[in-house]
């Protein structure tokens, strides 16, 4: 099933009576490796053939079909690894086939052979009888010596779609009588993972659970999967960023007896499907959906911009990490749910500069166009349409074309690059909020043509030395041409300017904090944490 790309090589070679020596079978588990080499073994062996379509009438088709032929012999290469069993097989390729045109040896998992057995199994595969072929099935074919793949015929299969699972359950079903509800089968597919017979195994189980019909639910809660009525709820306090309620579901998720893992990784496939929606994209195809939760995904999907997808996928994906390095699962879980409900939102830094640069009293209701996917240098970008008001007041130019005769000179302007300045900082928290946190500890100082002069203090050397790091360089001067809509390159110098302190009463604010932000005022106590600086968004 699903495996037309090697099916048509493999009739025609039968067809036009090309046949190789060996062939490698190679792909994820339970899509059809092992059942095409005995297809193929008894399309080269029926008595009506070579036929591209085996009678499975015949008695060699019988034998093959029961695994009782002589001339079809199946090794398991997890269990006759070793150069005895190797050599048994030489001693054994010499005779001819008892009934059939050939005699095919079908070695599965033969990643697993010994370097001695490959060895062993190299001259024989190199120089074979014109009697014998070689089927080789392997999941990790990376592990096999590069001196015999040379000597094979490769076919990579492919996991199988989950469109075509379905379809296959529904013909077992037909034929097993089995009642089962119609989106069920989109759930097992989906668990299977691309494997036809993990499909066919859950398939089984599933008819198992219930003596009547088998309902949804039944699939769920064998499967130990999340209800897609519990992920449009997650993703709902996520948006309304409400944090109790997100810590009650926490609760409620770990009581029932749900994995914490496949919580997470079933939330993030639900952004994944939010995100490709808002990439304006709702085919059933591609999100594995019945039609009427596409529409509720579409839904959520104008409740939240890309920006906040982005940043919800980087949390979740991030909570996912920690669990793989063993840390404890509930922090984990409530980690991240507490991040996604406080979080501020991303999208809003095109809206503040908008709101920034506005006249005083103005209503700023036209939304942000989005980012040119263009190079920078070759068209303008939102930068420079939400700083109009800001390019034309820059202090110390007369007037714009005086600004536009300074780009077209290649040299940027101090005053400029004052303005831009904090939209810089607050546009790299986006990309990383590290590279922000530091490059705020610094201050325009000069201006050498198109090279821009950031001053440190002295003892952030650190800094400096972080953010001369090519790749995080090469991340600041191109967000940097962006906003100011030329060519610029930055260099980073210690000065003797101080280093910034905080202008602000810590105490009054952590005080504040305990009313209004009880999860920030906890944070601190919790890692013992103190405040270094806040910032007011206007």
């Amino acid at each position: 099933m699903g495996q037309e790309h090697i099916t048509t090589i493999l009739k025609n070679a039968i067809s036009m009576e090309r046949l190789h020596h060996a062939y490698l079978f190679t792909g994820p588990r339970g899509i059809g490796k092992t059942s095409t080499a005995r297809i193929f073994s008894k399309a080269l062996n029926c008595e009506k053939g070579p036929s591209v379509k085996p009678c499975n009438a015949c008695s060699t088709c019988k034998e093959i079909t029961s695994g009782s032929s002589m001339d079809v012999i199946e090794i398991d290469g997890a269990s006759n690894r070793g150069i005895d069993e190797i050599r048994n097989l030489r001693e054994t390729v010499k005779f001819s086939p008892s009934k059939g045109r050939f005699k095919i040896y079908i070695i599965d998992e033969v990643h697993m052979l010994t370097t001695e057995a490959f060895n062993a199994l190299l001259k024989t595969l190199e120089e074979p009888p014109l009697h014998v072929k070689f089927i080789f099935a392997t999941t990790e074919p990376h592990k096999v010596p590069a001196t015999i793949l040379s000597r094979c015929q490769r076919f990579d299969f492919r996991r199988i779609q989950i469109k075509d699972i379905i379809a296959k359950l529904h013909e077992v079903s037909k034929v097993e009588h089995l009642n089962i509800d119609e989106d069920a089968f989109l759930y097992i597919a989906k668990a299977s993972d691309g494997s036809m017979r993990d499909a066919e195994g859950i398939l089984d189980q599933i008819a198992s659970f219930s003596k009547g019909k088998v309902h949804l639910k039944d699939v769920i809660d064998s499967l130990g999967m999340i209800d897609q009525e519990t992920l449009f709820r997650s993703a709902e306090l996520i948006i309304n960023k409400d944090t109790k309620a997100g810590i009650h579901l926490v609760d409620e998720i770990l009581n029932s007896g749900r994995d914490t893992k496949q919580f997470l990784l079933e939330l993030l496939e639900h952004f994944r499907n939010i995100m490709i929606v808002k990439s304006g994209i709702v085919s059933d195809e591609i999100i594995c959906l019945p039609k009427d939760s596409i529409g509720r995904v579409k839904k959520q999907a104008d409740s939240l911009s890309q920006g906040d997808v982005f940043y919800i996928i980087s949390i979740i994906s991030n909570g996912l990490r920690m669990i793989k390095q063993l840390m404890p699962e509930r922090i984990v879980f409530e980690l991240s749910i507490v991040k996604l409900t406080s979080r501020d939102s991303i999208a809003s830094i095109e809206e503040m500069l908008l709101k920034l640069h506005a006249p005083s009293g103005a209503n700023v209701s036209e939304p942000p166009k989005p980012v040119s996917s263009h190079p920078v240098y070759q068209e303008k970008n939102f930068f420079k349409k939400i700083m109009p008001v800001a390019e034309k007041k820059l202090p110390g130019t007369s007037n714009p074309a005086s600004a536009d005769s300074t780009e077209a000179q290649g040299s940027a302007d101090i005053n400029r690059v004052k303005d831009a300045w904090p939209i810089l900082v607050k546009a790299m928290a986006v990309k990383k909020m590290s590279i922000s946190s530091y490059l705020a500890e610094g201050e325009p100082d000069s201006v050498k043509g198109s090279t821009i002069i950031i001053g440190f203090p002295k003892d952030l050397n650190f800094h400096r030395e972080v953010l001369e790091e090519k790749q995080n360089k090469d991340a600041i001067e191109q967000a940097l041409s962006q906003i100011m809509d030329m060519p610029v390159k930055m260099s980073f110098i210690p000065t003797d300017r101080k280093q910034k302190e905080p202008a602000i009463d810590t105490n009054e604010i952590k005080n504040g904090l305990k009313a209004k932000e009880p999860v920030i005022d906890s944070a601190l106590n919790i890692f013992g944490g103190r405040i270094f600086r806040t910032t007011k968004n206007n």
